[in-house]
């Protein structure tokens, strides 16, 4: 997790001192979440479709 620097009054902030949060860290951080997420998804949907076909 990046933390946020110190913006002397004087300079123009950069990109990633204006706004710290990145998706692709974010999904690099999470991805065991995402993975178990999207997992639970597919079983909820697999099992939502079995029961509407029998």
């Amino acid at each position: 997790m990046l933390l946020q620097l110190e913006i002397p009054k004087d300079q123009q902030a950069t990109g990633e001192e204006e706004w710290p949060f990145n998706l692709i860290d974010f999904i690099t951080d999470n991805v065991w979440y995402l993975g178990a997420l999207v997992l639970v998804l597919l079983i909820f949907f697999y099992a939502r479709n079995y029961m509407k076909k029998h």
